[in-house]
């Protein structure tokens, strides 16, 4: 048994390397929305912890057991961390390769096929959990990692590319890719827990997808782009900025905020600038890459968070002024509250990088 004893106990309250922090935004807000996400959308599956999809509560998404482990790594919640966790190998399929299913219910299956951040996620919150409670997480994490590098990655004109997903073979790739996928900085750190180069590489070459597809003046992506930025017809995949985009910002900035990574702070900066334009308070839940709204008519934590997140490669008051709106925001819908859980979590200066690497 690992000690519940955490390394880093809530709230750490640390200043990124680099860019700014809203002021706006407290620690205790933060504790407040985590319990709410817990009490409302965390439900027990047998000895195991899972997190209610909102339209069918018999159902979870694999993104969410990510999205909860990493928030209760930074929360120092390990009874939640292993419940979760203990969900997730219960649902690691033959059809996903071993990684788990993406769509699932407490008993049994709606598709057991994989879908890749969600097993990406879960390799960052395992590295997490051992520099919260050490034990065997790492070990954990570099399985999950060895899954991924081997399988989920190929090479398109020598850039790295992410297949989104395993079922009974893998699909998508260089004509079909989610940049929401890829988070360089956890990428990096990937690196230095596996010493394999490859992951290094996929960080740096994010950069190349990204920019592939960003618009030139808005910097807006759509959810789903081939490796060189087309965008893939609507009739097939989302071709503009909707609820998979959304989350680009936060995955992006964290490279800025831990590793002044430039190319992160420029898209930051021009992504975060447009958003500013348009008013913390207006943004709505879908864009056209021009900007233009496109279907979009809701007013959630999971666009403004992402682009606030943004905000703090850019200016204090920006920052603060998204900060402000966040405040305001109540979500209840599963992926909108667990979003703005793990934005707050990032705002407040508890998204802590992780520094032991090795066992």
């Amino acid at each position: 048994m690992n000690s519940k004893a955490q390394n880093h106990p809530f709230p750490q309250n640390v200043n990124y390397a680099f860019g700014v922090k809203p002021t706006t935004i407290t620690s205790d807000l933060v504790k407040t929305e985590y319990n709410r996400f817990k009490s409302s959308l965390v439900t027990k599956c047998g000895s195991s912890l899972r997190v209610i999809y909102s339209d069918d509560k018999t159902q979870t998404r694999g993104e969410a057991i990510g999205f909860g482990m990493i928030l209760a790594g930074y929360m120092g919640d390990k009874e939640t961390f292993d419940g979760l966790f203990d969900f997730y190998k219960s649902k690691r399929t033959s059809e996903a390769k071993n990684m788990m299913a993406w769509n699932v219910t407490c008993d049994g299956y709606v598709d057991k096929g994989s879908a890749t951040d969600v097993d990406i996620d879960v390799a960052y919150a395992l590295i997490v959990g051992f520099n919260q409670w050490g034990g065997t997480y790492l070990h954990e994490s570099k399985q999950i990692l060895k899954l991924l590098s081997t399988n989920m990655i190929t090479s398109c004109s020598g850039v790295k590319i992410l297949y989104p997903g395993y079922n009974s073979g893998v699909w998508g790739g260089c004509n079909e890719t989610d940049i929401q996928y890829y988070t360089p900085a956890f990428f990096r750190i990937f690196a230095k827990v596996s010493g394999d180069e490859i992951w290094n590489q996929l960080a740096d070459d994010s950069y190349v997808v990204l920019n592939a597809s960003a618009h030139s003046e808005t910097g807006l992506v759509p959810d789903w782009q081939t490796a060189n930025g087309i965008g893939l017809p609507p009739s097939y995949r989302t071709a503009y900025f909707r609820y998979d985009a959304c989350r680009v910002p936060w995955r992006m900035a964290l490279d800025y905020l831990w590793n002044g990574n430039e190319k992160a702070g420029i898209w930051c900066t021009k992504v975060s600038n447009w958003a500013y334009k348009i008013g913390p308070a207006n943004i709505k839940d879908g864009y056209n890459l021009d900007g233009t709204p496109n279907n979009g008519g809701d007013h959630n934590s999971a666009f403004v968070g992402g682009l606030a997140v943004s905000s703090m490669c850019n200016t204090q008051k920006m920052a603060d002024d998204f900060g402000t709106e966040m405040k305001k925001i109540d979500d209840t819908y599963w992926f909108n509250l667990s979003t703005r859980c793990l934005y707050l979590v990032t705002m407040s200066g508890n998204f802590w990088q992780p520094t032991q690497y090795y066992k």
